[in-house]
């Protein structure tokens, strides 16, 4: 009795008792609130990503076209001295980030953007030369880019490799030692021009750009020239190139404040409604929100895709290349030569006795005639006397291992250098003094390989029969 009685008295547990019919509501709509917003953050995402990315465009345009040219005017209005710049030191900055590369991609060259920056060195009343570091135009990288054929900072600004004793530019790009590692720990990508594919996308790399004749040929028909500065003569250390000076001077057109209003306008608009669909707010906080990023204007290109990114990552990409193909022809930096984009980078060089052409083009030492050449023609015919003349003094084995390895390579479309050795090829077959190899192959390497029209019966005409 005592135990039923104890058991009567005992209140009923937690557990046994209703929740209030107000509570689980509230619950059931925070639950059903939180998974509407998860479910439609990507959808919210996409739509401001969207809105603020060509609202910023818009704003990235008004700028160039308003604010920009006026204070670039004031800012190189003492810039009134002038002086040649002499380039010491030179690469093209290569920027890679294997963190950004889609899963299992091999195809890199389009997340990487090329620049070439330059040490100048200049001299003036002032004592010792100084150095001012100048990178130009920065371009999306690519598989059928060719780094010989870069001859600007930026329109109307020279820019050159250093020259080896040939007269023949070194090209030199240096990199993150990161995106080096990566390039040396993968294999190349199926876009490779190279057949056999190289082993690393690093070696893909090298034989992509081991292309000495046309580096030889780019570099006779275009001397080095100085680059003309400008610079405050208060201030001598922080020279630009003059043109960054006459187009600045230039550049204020009264007109373009209606055409940066025609642009802002929409722009704010649909700045504002990208980040009311981005934060949910309203009114003055809006606003708020809406300006204050704007005070980033000066450095957009930069902050815009970050911004966007906070809202969608793919839009956040595509701003940062349309971006750069907005001011893709007036992009420049100067600085100290320590503060360099990739001053101290992982260094990747071509001298041109090395690599796949280093039994052929680099064993050969050539002279810049003078008068230089003017054309591409003009050189090769003196590049092409020059090969003659040190191929005919090597023996007979060595010219037969060269003739059967330069069509060894062209067979394998390695066949940059093969249209120099025509000359010296058919030299080996007027040679009697040279052996029956070597004479076979000059022969094969003109029929197959020189990328000439030769024919067994033309060679006959011409062959002196050997010895």
């Amino acid at each position: 009795m005592r135990k039923t009685r104890e058991t009567q008295d005992t209140p009923a547990r937690d557990a046994d008792v209703p929740l209030p019919s107000g509570l689980l509501d509230n619950l059931r709509a925070a639950i059903g609130q939180g998974l509407a917003t998860v479910i439609s953050a990507p959808l919210i995402g996409l739509i401001a990503g969207f809105m603020l990315l060509f609202g910023g465009i818009f704003l990235a345009m008004a700028w160039s076209l308003g604010p920009k040219p006026l204070l670039d005017q004031r800012q190189y209005a003492p810039f009134t001295a002038h002086a040649d710049g002499r380039i010491v030191e030179s690469w093209i900055a290569l920027e890679f980030d294997p963190a950004v590369l889609p899963k299992d991609k091999l195809y890199w060259q389009p997340w990487s953007q090329v620049t070439p920056c330059a040490i100048v060195e200049y001299s003036g009343d002032w004592g010792a030369p100084l150095q001012r570091a100048i990178c130009g135009n920065r371009l999306q990288f690519s598989d059928s880019f060719r780094f010989d054929d870069w001859k600007m900072l930026m329109p109307d600004v020279p820019f050159s490799f250093a020259r080896d004793a040939n007269g023949f530019a070194v090209q030199q790009v240096r990199m993150s030692k990161a995106a080096l590692d990566w390039l040396k720990s993968h294999p190349p990508s199926t876009y490779s021009r190279i057949k056999p594919l190289p082993a690393t996308a690093y070696a893909d790399l090298r034989e992509a750009h081991d292309a000495p004749l046309d580096v030889a040929l780019s570099s006779w028909t275009t001397p080095v020239k100085a680059i003309l500065l400008a610079y405050d003569p208060q201030h001598p250390e922080s020279a630009v190139p003059a043109k960054v000076v006459a187009d600045a001077h230039d550049g204020v057109w009264w007109g373009g404040w209606i055409f940066a209003l025609v642009f802002a306008v929409p722009g704010v608009i649909v700045w504002r409604m990208g980040m009311k669909f981005l934060t949910g707010q309203s009114n003055a906080i809006l606003w708020l929100l809406t300006l204050a990023p704007l005070l980033a204007l000066p450095w957009w290109s930069d902050a815009l895709p970050k911004l966007v990114r906070h809202a969608n990552a793919d839009w956040a990409d595509i701003g940062t290349d349309m971006l750069a193909d907005l001011g893709r022809l007036t992009r420049f930096t100067a600085s100290a030569p320590a503060d360099a984009l990739l001053r101290d980078g992982e260094q990747v060089v071509w001298n041109n006795n090395e690599g796949v052409y280093a039994d052929s083009f680099g064993r050969l030492h050539f002279a810049l005639p003078n008068p230089v050449p003017t054309s591409e023609e003009a050189v090769l015919g003196e590049l092409r006397t020059q090969t003659a003349a040190q191929v005919r003094n090597l023996d007979s084995a060595t010219r037969s291992t060269m003739f059967r390895q330069l069509r060894e390579q062209y067979e394998a479309n390695r066949q940059n250098v093969q249209r120099l050795f025509t000359d010296a090829a058919l030299d080996t077959l007027r040679d009697a003094n040279a052996d029956a190899a070597a004479h076979k192959a000059a022969r094969n390497f003109l029929i197959f390989a020189s990328g000439g029209n030769y024919y067994e019966d033309q060679l006959d005409k011409l062959e002196v029969a050997p010895q």
